[in-house]
């Protein structure tokens, strides 16, 4: 071959390559880079709840929804109020203990349910808990708050009504002591209306208990005397 076709064919060769090279630069720079990622808001169950500050009136929420959690026990219950959370513990009532978490406490309620053992309270406490949690989970209840706060904690006490029935409310605090859940506990309120007056109300819980140990409901049923 000439050289002089040689080197013909040797400057083809580089512009062919060349344009190669370029087209691919072009094809780079013309291909849509990737897209900005939208950022997506998650709205949360619920917004982390405001301090309360104790009133003097019963402040009235009708038909919160009760949040299952394992913390939950008969008389210490999750409630969702419209976008918030809050722990209420019941007045009037101490409801047998779910679990050893407070060891102290179940040592007491083994002593004043006639020497009972700590499994018997704990196991009778998660029945009491299962029998709560079916009752809200089916039936409306309302949860009325002083806001007046559990020492140590960020939970309030409340009084919770639940709808038993077509236009009949009772409390909460009534149904644990008819069904042998729960013993008297110390804390307590004046009711909303001042109807009964507090003596009147404890002597009532003392009567519901007397019925449920002479019916041999939940804890009776399970000790002898």
């Amino acid at each position: 071959m000439p050289f002089r076709e040689t080197l013909l064919n040797l400057a083809i060769t580089a512009v062919l390559v060349l344009i190669v090279v370029l087209a691919g630069i072009l094809l780079k720079e013309s291909r849509p880079g990737p897209v900005a990622a939208i950022p997506v808001h998650v709205p949360s169950a619920a917004t982390e709840p405001t301090a309360r500050a104790a009133t003097a009136q019963f402040e009235i929420f009708p038909r919160p929804v009760l949040i299952e959690s394992r913390a939950n026990e008969a008389d210490t219950l999750r409630v969702r109020i419209r976008d918030e959370e809050h722990v209420f513990v019941l007045y009037f009532v101490d409801a047998l203990e779910a679990s050893m978490n407070h060891p102290q406490v179940v040592a007491e309620q083994g002593r004043f349910f006639h020497h009972a053992s700590d499994k018997t309270i704990t196991d009778t406490g998660a029945e009491a808990a299962a029998y709560v949690n079916d009752l809200l989970k089916t039936r409306p209840f309302h949860v009325l708050t002083r806001w007046e706060q559990v020492a140590n904690t960020g939970r309030y006490y409340a009084i919770i009504v639940v709808e038993t029935g077509p236009g009949k409310r009772e409390y909460l605090a009534n149904l644990l002591m008819r069904n042998g859940y729960a013993r008297i506990g110390a804390m307590e309120t004046e009711l909303p209306g001042g109807t009964p007056s507090v003596p009147a109300y404890f002597e009532q819980l003392k009567q519901l208990r007397l019925e449920a140990e002479r019916e041999k409901l939940g804890i009776w049923a399970k000790i002898s005397r």
